[in-house]
């Protein structure tokens, strides 16, 4: 099923840390706290959720990206897969 015809709600449930900073939001909205009167406080933690959400949601990108690749190159045999580099460099000789 096309992403845009789940609801959001199931769409959150595949990923559960960018729910859970979703309802940290919701709550600070709803929040009656007193640490809340100041507007600075609340600006402080809704930035801080928002940054964190935004981390959350370029690393299940990032996943998402190497899984999809995974998949590709391994439906194409002329493709090997490439590790990391062990070359630190070329000596240098006189």
């Amino acid at each position: 099923m096309p992403a845009d015809q789940r609801s959001l709600e199931d769409r959150l449930s595949r990923h559960p840390e960018l729910h859970q900073k979703i309802e940290q939001l919701v709550q600070l909205v709803e929040s009656g706290d007193d640490n809340l009167a100041r507007a600075d406080e609340a600006e402080r933690q809704v930035i801080e959720t928002l940054r964190a959400m935004g981390h959350d949601a370029l690393l299940a990108w990032a996943n998402g990206r190497i899984e999809q690749t995974s998949r590709q190159s391994s439906k194409d045999p002329g493709l090997r897969p490439q590790g990391q580099k062990n070359s630190t460099g070329v000596v240098p000789t006189e």
